[in-house]
């Protein structure tokens, strides 16, 4: 059985919205069982994720993300959500642009687990893509059918399933009930495939790094002490 507990759904937040999910190691993909553990964290998510503040770096309370870089990236944006829900994808929290700012884009949620070819396209925006597994083989099939491979986070407080996880992922940054967006300025910073090429912070790495993957952790899943401005 997928031991998968959910006090938390900030992780999540942190990983895909952090900054319009505008960071390298902002998450595209998030990966659930089937059944009624899975619904029930996705349901949660979603309310969550509905509560989350965005708008100008100005405005006063402080907002959780701003604007993508332009509006011509926020129109890509929205294309690819369009035809994700063309190819089968189901929309459960719509991205959409707010009327007086084409940039700032309110975050999306799209369950394309029905969508055949997904393809391998890479959004930097607010849109992350929910996809349905039966089992953890399954899931760890799903999350290595890419061809990147910069970050990858498990929840969960099974140690023995992050083991695995972290033998079986295809990852550089590999974290455990931690968002995919935290890394540590003393460990390498790396990915593979067209992520990178496992040398993490150019010739002068070897002088540091003897493995090069990086993990940060915690042997359990806890609600955070404090939420970031923007975050209800």
């Amino acid at each position: 059985e997928w031991n998968i507990s959910y006090p938390d759904r900030v992780r999540t937040i942190q990983s895909a919205y952090v900054t319009a999910g505008q960071r390298c190691t902002c998450a595209r993909r998030l990966i659930v069982p089937e059944g009624g553990r899975g619904d029930a964290f996705v349901d949660r998510l979603i309310t969550k994720a509905r509560g989350i503040r965005f708008g100008a770096y100005t405005d006063e309370p402080q907002p959780f993300m701003g604007p993508v870089i332009s509006a011509q990236a926020a129109a890509k944006l929205l294309e690819a959500q369009a035809a994700l829900v063309q190819r089968g994808g189901r929309s459960l929290i719509e991205m959409a642009a707010a009327k007086d700012c084409p940039a700032m884009l309110s975050p999306g949620l799209i369950d394309v687990t029905e969508v055949a070819d997904r393809g391998d396209e890479e959004f930097f925006g607010p849109l992350l893509q929910l996809i349905r597994v039966p089992d953890f083989d399954a899931a760890i099939n799903e999350a290595n059918r890419t061809r990147y491979g910069l970050s990858a986070a498990l929840v969960s407080d099974d140690r023995a399933l992050y083991e695995r996880f972290y033998r079986d992922v295809r990852a550089g940054v590999v974290n455990w009930n931690r968002q995919t967006t935290g890394a540590s300025g003393a460990l390498p910073f790396g990915g593979v495939g067209a992520s990178g090429n496992h040398q993490p912070s150019g010739y002068y790495a070897v002088d540091y790094c003897t493995f090069p993957v990086a993990s940060i952790e915690a042997d359990h899943l806890a609600p955070a002490p404090s939420l970031p401005p923007g975050l209800t």
